[in-house]
């Protein structure tokens, strides 16, 4: 596989030399151990920004990354918790464990955000607006989240208007090494995970089995009067191979699988409902292909995603009247090509590519006011697109990255997006600036151009404006990190619903500011600290987006200990956001109380391949709701053990 990624392969090298070279004499001579924590010599590397691997200094996106060490350092149990602590992203879930969760992307609506994990697209075909449902997304096989803020279409198209979250799976290769991890604790809660890693010659392989299952507790509130407990299970098969077939010729194949049930209730007082549950299976696939060929590097993919959900509410003695089953089958196949070389002062790429998504639904059931039915019919609809972008690196201080996309959607035609991103170095002060501008777009939703009660085929795209802002400064010889944003973004022709159906109809705008502290005070000791303001306005209403936190802060502080091991205190605060209230009629919009949420961890190896960690969420036992009516637990704690094999 020696000539694969060559291009990009160079040119990393020549940009980390450099940066290496002009790293702050401090934080080279710190470097991570048993005990200590790593300070950051040179720019990471993220890809979700370009779609190359791309030094993050070159990069003016903001872009926040989770890796696998600060997985690890959290002890985060979800994919979930991990994305509630990042900085200018929003988490609504309905219910504790297994409830549906959305996430707000700088006040996004949560069907903004395109959800990637190993680059296949899984937002769903079938949701009546788009969005992914991250309530059961898996942490055990993760390598690292990445999040890229802002209109993201000109390289991604639909769903991409207020930005992407793009998760990457265990790497698979080298040597032959596994895990074994078992966590129990509160709720009767149950975590169950092994994973392998490995190649041999030219194939790799990496492969992870991970299951969750608890007692749960009420998924409408208790304090509402709702003492039975909803449980949840879901279990999680995934699997990344690879085979160098020559010198030229790399192929990978990303499979993943999930099975989930979770436990629901009404929404509201008196909301329990001890027959009323769901089902879901997910699975995705992509089978890729990268090759040389003369001066280009060429990647060809065809991605498969699949979801199928079902939902069932049988009678009981509080609800006789009431009964519903639901089904929803949502599928998507992509094919892509990508092409990319050095052109000129920097790295050109182009590519092509076609998407096809299909979804059914079905829903009958009756209530007090008599039997209802709807759905969707099978309905298909197709999109093919091109976008073309380079970045542009000028004497090493000035990075430019710029490109445009065309995308033709079969309903309503072409829609052609932007996007220009300079970044500015000035290496002897440790300073960076950049900024961001350009559009996105979101096609309608299936069911929203043909659920024959309500569907619309005339309705046109989603379209946004988005730019923003920001100054990164290295201070105290490379052990502080300060940076700023100011960001906003315009929204129009949202599709809102009402008494005639769907409509093109709505505009919003959110603006806002984010800052992120870095610090290690110590080889021991690292704090990281933000703060995220999100001012967002419903035109229409002349009312704050529901579910948006006007203000949102979070601190965490992590020490390495003598001997190998570590503990972490965190705290998350939440501002007043505004709600819906639907135990009333016409729903009344409420404010949500803030809260904070306090978590301690702390691992200890009891020997070179076992580990002993543990973890208390909610320490301070606060009551809140991140939707109105539904439930959250209260202090918990949980102990686990993980064996390297």
């Amino acid at each position: 596989m020696k000539r694969i990624r060559s291009i990009r392969n160079r040119a990393l090298a020549a940009i980390l030399a450099t940066a290496a070279g002009a790293a702050p004499a401090t934080a080279q001579q710190a470097p991570a151990g048993r005990d200590t924590l790593d300070i950051v010599h040179v720019p990471p590397i993220v890809v979700t920004a370009t779609r190359t691997e791309t030094p993050a200094e070159r990069v003016a996106s903001d872009v926040t990354v989770i890796t696998r060490e600060e997985i690890e350092r959290r002890r985060y149990a979800t994919a979930l918790d991990a994305l509630r602590d990042a900085p200018g992203l929003a988490v609504a879930q309905a219910g504790a464990f297994g409830g549906v969760a959305s996430v707000f992307l700088r006040g996004a609506p949560s069907e903004h955000t395109l959800v990637l994990v190993d680059g296949v697209e899984v937002n769903d075909p079938a949701a009546p607006a788009g969005a992914y449902d991250f309530a059961h997304l898996a942490i055990e096989n993760v390598e690292r989240i990445e999040i890229l803020k802002g209109p993201q279409s000109p390289l991604y198209g639909s769903a991409a208007m207020g930005g992407v979250v793009h998760v990457f799976t265990r790497t698979p290769g080298g040597s032959p090494r596994g895990s074994l991890t078992v966590e129990g604790g509160a709720f009767e809660t149950w975590r169950l995970a092994a994973s392998t890693a490995g190649g041999a010659g030219s194939v790799r392989y990496a492969a992870t089995v991970a299951h969750r299952s608890t007692d749960g507790i009420s998924a409408s509130a208790e304090r509402l009067g709702n003492p039975e407990d909803d449980g949840d299970r879901s279990t999680t098969l995934s699997g990344t191979f690879g085979w160098s077939a020559s010198e030229s010729v790399d192929l990978t194949l990303a499979i993943r699988g999930r099975r989930s049930e979770t436990d629901l209730d009404q929404e509201g007082p008196a909301g329990d409902d001890p027959n009323f549950d769901t089902g879901e299976d997910e699975a995705s696939a992509r089978v890729e292909a990268e090759y040389a060929a003369g001066r280009w590097e060429h990647r060809l993919a065809l991605d498969f995603a699949r979801h199928d959900r079902e939902t069932l509410d049988r009678p009981d003695p509080a609800r006789p009247q009431t009964r519903l089953s639901s089904e929803f089958e949502g599928r998507r196949w992509t094919a892509e090509w990508m092409a990319e070389a050095l052109v000129g002062p920097g790295v050109l790429a182009t590519g092509l590519e076609w998407d096809e998504e299909r979804a059914e639904t079905a829903l009958v059931g009756s209530g007090p006011f008599g039997d209802f039915e709807s759905g969707l019919p099978e309905a298909t609809a197709r999109t093919a697109g091109g976008f073309l972008q380079h970045q542009a690196s000028f004497d090493d201080r000035l990075f430019v990255t710029a490109g445009g996309r065309v995308d033709h959607h079969d309903e309503f035609g072409a829609v052609a997006t932007w996007r220009v991103a300079p970044a500015f170095l000035v290496r002897s002060t440790g300073t960076r600036i950049r900024a961001t501008a350009g559009t996105g777009f979101k096609a309608p939703t299936l069911f929203q151009l043909f659920a024959p009660q309500f569907g619309n085929p005339d309705l046109e795209a989603e379209e946004s404006l988005g730019w923003d802002a920001g100054v990164e400064q290295d201070l105290a010889a490379g052990r502080v990190r300060l940076s700023t944003t100011v960001f906003g973004t315009e929204f129009e022709d949202l599709v809102a619903f009402d008494v005639e159906g769907f409509r093109n109809v709505r505009s919003a705008s959110a603006r806002g500011l984010e800052t992120v502290l870095s610090a290690w005070p110590t080889d021991r000791v690292r704090v990281t600290a933000s703060y995220t303001f999100t001012d967002t306005e419903d035109e229409e209403e002349d009312e704050p987006l529901l579910r948006r936190p006007r203000h949102a802060a979070d601190l965490h502080v992590a020490t390495r200990l003598v001997g190998g091991g570590d503990a972490s205190l965190g705290a998350r605060w939440i501002g007043e956001r505004d709600d819906l209230d639907f135990s009333t009629f016409p729903a009344e919009r409420v404010a949500l109380d803030s809260y904070l949420l306090v978590r301690a961890t702390a691992s200890w190896p009891v020997s070179s391949a076992l580990r002993v960690f543990g973890r208390v969420e909610n320490l301070l036992d606060e009551t809140y709701e991140e939707v109105l009516h539904f439930g959250t637990p209260g202090r918990s704690a949980y102990l686990g053990l993980k064996a390297d094999l």
